[in-house]
């Protein structure tokens, strides 16, 4: 599949996954690409980031429309949900088949991964429209002084996550012992996630308490590495618009997060970065993709970055697998890389893992990994399409069909 193949395949599944219209909850109008049909018919945050990263190579329009939809979701304490039901028509069928914390119907009361700074830096560069970004600095301030003042309770520069689809990561061997996980399978999964959700449900939408109550509080190494890149795009943003005062107070808060996940969150001694759990920030000693993720900071110490390159990205035994790269290191005993069966990110492969880190390898002088990475995520798509994950192993694609981030291919 050549460069023109791939984009006329990508632009078919985001023209084919796209809705627009008008809410009847808001009254607002939407138009986003919802990540798959079938399984996912709403928007998600992190996802709609991502498409609009894949739009910038496709439709700028609508890759502005796509992220001015996601921030009109914005609350007045500047939170965004990772779900907008902008149909809720299709929202009892969903739900009867999906548990999702609310405080409204039309939202969850949860968040994702926070790279939207990020992504409107990307659209902002690719089109210049002063406009777009005037509109949106006011909302990007607002949700990143949300993210510090709900989810950094101890003010140490890290953000916590209070489930595991917060992460992105959602059902992560690292997060088995938290969640008393006793059956290694999505069913399993789904009555760990129910406990908590139920312990929850009193306290939904008041992030100190929940957190203070030591369920699931993980400070979380993919989020916050995500985290710092959003809030050192935010300074960039800010300071192109004349915010100077704007753009060191977000410049210190990437640097106190990249600090704390350097002294925090890194491992000497295992060559790897570690989530941490609970109140007392108890070190979660289970490698993950998430312990690479660091590997995105330009500022990430050398020494660091050639540790978890020469440790774990190339070696065999860990990361470096024909399709890379897995989720999971193919030596966890947990390493599942072939059909999870909703028990997802135990193994296989992602494109949007693969997209940050070919883009941080390439950073960091390590073209010719990167331009592997990049060209066995493409075979993937060649051998199955565009897929949710696909097998570490033999590019065999798994999960969702026509799934919108993996056009982010384009972006690679």
């Amino acid at each position: 599949m050549d460069r023109q193949e791939l984009e006329a395949g990508a632009r078919k599944i985001l023209l084919t996954n796209l809705r627009r219209g008008v809410a009847d909850w808001n009254g607002k109008e939407y138009s986003f690409v919802c990540p798959s049909l079938r399984g996912y018919p709403f928007q998600w945050f992190w996802d709609s980031c991502f498409h609009a990263i894949a739009l910038i190579h496709l439709d700028l329009d609508q890759a502005k429309a796509e992220l001015t939809t996601l921030m009109s979701a914005a609350l007045p304490d500047g939170f965004i949900p990772h779900m907008i039901f902008w149909e809720m028509e299709k929202q009892p069928d969903f739900l009867s088949r999906n548990i999702v914390g609310m405080t409204s119907p039309n939202y969850s009361a949860t968040m994702q991964p926070p790279i939207i700074a990020y992504a409107v830096e990307r659209v902002y560069q690719a089109t210049g429209d002063k406009e777009f970004l005037d509109a949106a600095l006011p909302i990007l301030t607002g949700f990143y002084r949300w993210a510090k003042q709900a989810r950094d309770p101890d003010d140490d520069g890290l953000i916590a996550v209070i489930q595991p689809e917060e992460a992105g990561t959602d059902c992560s061997p690292k997060y088995d012992d938290i969640l008393g996980l006793k059956e290694l399978s999505n069913r399993g999964f789904i009555t760990a996630l129910r406990k908590v959700y139920e312990a929850y449900e009193p306290m939904r939408g008041d992030d100190h308490k929940i957190l203070a109550a030591d369920l699931f509080h993980v400070e979380d190494v993919l989020v916050n590495t995500i985290y710092a890149m959003g809030l050192r795009s935010l300074a960039r943003l800010l300071a192109d618009s004349g915010d100077s005062t704007g753009a060191a107070e977000f410049n210190r808060e990437a640097d106190r997060t990249r600090d704390a996940l350097v002294s925090k969150c890194w491992d000497e001694d295992a060559g790897a970065f570690f989530d941490l759990s609970g109140v007392a920030e108890t070190p979660i000693k289970v490698v993950t993709i998430s312990s690479l993720m660091p590997l995105v900071l330009e500022d990430l110490p050398r020494p660091i970055v050639e540790r978890l390159v020469d440790q774990w990205v190339t070696n065999p035994d860990h990361f470096w697998t024909p399709y890379p790269l897995p989720s999971v290191p193919a030596s966890d005993p947990k390493f599942m890389p072939g059909n999870p069966g909703g028990f997802i990110w135990r193994g296989p492969s992602w494109i949007n893992t693969n997209w940050f880190l070919s883009h941080a390898l390439r950073r960091h002088g390590y073209g010719e990994l990167a331009d592997t990475v990049v060209a066995r995520s493409h075979e993937c798509i060649d051998k199955s399409g565009f897929r949710e994950y696909y097998n570490p192993f033999t590019g065999e694609g798994l999960g969702a069909s026509d799934f919108g981030w993996s056009t982010l291919i384009l972006d690679m």
